[in-house]
């Protein structure tokens, strides 16, 4: 294990002696909406007898400290290995990747640790991680890929146009509208907006207000999506903080209409505003 280092972001486990994060504690909301579309998505699973996996880009240490409580809570790739598994139904394989190998250390031990099969890790960017991941998935499966990055710039929409060449690929995907909010003017004029969403100063006018810039750069990307053959749900969470700040929407991308209504039925886990700032 590489030597842990102390950011504040950080710490060791007494458990198991592995990395864990400290993070806000809203984490959980997040990964009770992963875990529940794990469940209700079990007879699909099962439809595609069993050739179904899981992806999780930014997997993190798989386990966390709530920064307020002091709760320790599972990872995203464990909660979705972990309902499989007891529904019955567990992924054919398990795919993580993080740009820290520290962090998928830590998580493909844990996943290993609860005896869930054919855990394959990867340390990379999301973007090298999905070009080396596709060539490898059953070519008629179903796919499940949970892209949960720290910011709009670890998550270049080439990753999700990559993972978008698989025949059955549903996406989960945070969307950070704390950063759009506060830095929405600077990754435009820093041209780090164009790896998140390419082409948006051919279609948004830059002179608009925050708030309306904010929504049509979001609206924009929902855009890209759609010409990739995605449904997007329009029941798109949107998750607050402590103090009632807006933190991320979380929007579902599928190519079966199926999945809509299957996210409309387990997404509002505690009501929430939705697509407002």
């Amino acid at each position: 294990m590489p030597t842990q280092k102390d950011d504040g972001r950080y710490e060791l486990d007494p458990e198991d002696g592995l990395r864990r994060a400290i993070v806000g504690d809203w984490a959980p909301e997040k990964h009770l909406r992963l875990q529940k579309y794990v469940d209700i998505t079990r007879a699909v699973r099962r439809k595609f007898g069993g050739n179904a996996t899981y992806i999780d880009l930014y997997c993190g240490s798989g386990r966390a400290r709530l920064r307020k409580t002091g709760e320790v809570v599972e990872g995203s790739a464990l909660v979705a290995a972990t309902e499989a598994m007891r529904g019955r139904n567990p992924y054919r394989e398990v795919i993580i990747g993080d740009l820290d190998p520290v962090n998928v250390e830590a998580c493909e031990a844990r996943l290993n640790r609860l005896r869930v099969d054919n855990v394959r890790a990867y340390a990379g960017t999301a973007e090298d991680v999905a070009t080396r991941i596709l060539p490898t998935l059953h070519p008629t499966g179903f796919n499940l890929a949970f892209l949960d990055p720290f910011n709009l710039e670890s998550l270049p929409f080439q990753v999700i146009q990559t993972l978008s060449q698989a025949k059955s690929m549903d996406l989960l995907i945070h969307v950070s509208i704390m950063d759009l909010q506060r830095n929405v003017r600077t990754l435009m004029a820093s041209g780090k907006l164009n790896s998140f969403a390419p082409g948006w100063d051919k279609k948004i006018n830059s002179a608009a207000t925050n708030p309306k810039l904010v929504m049509a750069v979001f609206e924009y990307w929902r855009s890209l999506l759609s010409q990739l053959g995605y449904l997007v749900s329009d029941n798109i969470e949107r998750v607050t903080g402590n103090r009632n700040q807006p933190l991320y929407w979380l929007v579902l991308a599928s190519k079966h209409d199926l999945a809509d209504k299957l996210w409309g039925e387990v997404s509002q886990v505690e009501p929430q505003g939705r697509l407002v700032l």
